[in-house]
């Protein structure tokens, strides 16, 4: 098994004056540890660790409220105004674009208020061996770099107890007779 782990920051907040720190992990199984979770059956074993996406703030979530009013404000004036532009034969369509744009405005931020709900309801992520064969990238969120080095060796020691059962599972034991 191959493990590459890197750290990195990324700009957050409305202004960009805020750091997330971030910690990419790859994982890359031998061949011979590919059959051994194919013979025994692995793939569902798992580990749970920290989820990839920073915490939800107060005004996120505030704005996802508002951009759902101003969706259902626009589309009903968007009726409203492509009524009385049939109504009154004006050449324009800006009732249609109102009601469209409110639409996805609408749907855009229902979206996005449903992730933050997912990430509020779920604070982990479980990671699979199927999931690593698959796609054998997984990021976490910390807030800070004296955090990720804490992450990190949970992320260390999770890998490490995943090849060892990977190991221990390669042969089974034989038939041992004993006294107690």
């Amino acid at each position: 098994m191959r493990v590459t782990i890197e750290h990195r920051e990324q700009a957050a907040g409305v202004l960009g004056n805020h750091k997330d720190c971030y910690i990419d992990c790859g994982v890359e199984f031998s061949e011979e540890e590919r059959a051994i979770i194919k013979a025994r059956d692995l793939y569902n074993e798992s580990f749970t660790i920290r989820t990839s996406t920073p915490q939800v703030t107060k005004s996120r979530l505030l704005g996802s409220g508002l951009m759902r009013i101003a969706g259902r404000i626009m589309w009903i004036v968007g009726i409203l105004r492509g009524l009385y532009e049939g109504f009154g034969h004006i050449p324009t369509n800006y009732g249609g674009l109102l009601f469209f744009a409110g639409i996805a405005l609408e749907i855009w931020a229902f979206m996005r208020q449903r992730g933050e709900d997912k990430r509020i309801e779920n604070p982990e992520q479980e990671i699979t061996i199927k999931q690593l064969l698959s796609n054998p990238r997984f990021s976490i969120h910390t807030w800070n770099a004296a955090v990720s080095k804490v992450f990190e060796q949970e992320i260390r020691d999770h890998l490490v107890g995943i090849k060892n059962l990977i190991q221990n599972s390669a042969t089974l034991q034989a038939k041992q007779t004993f006294e107690l």
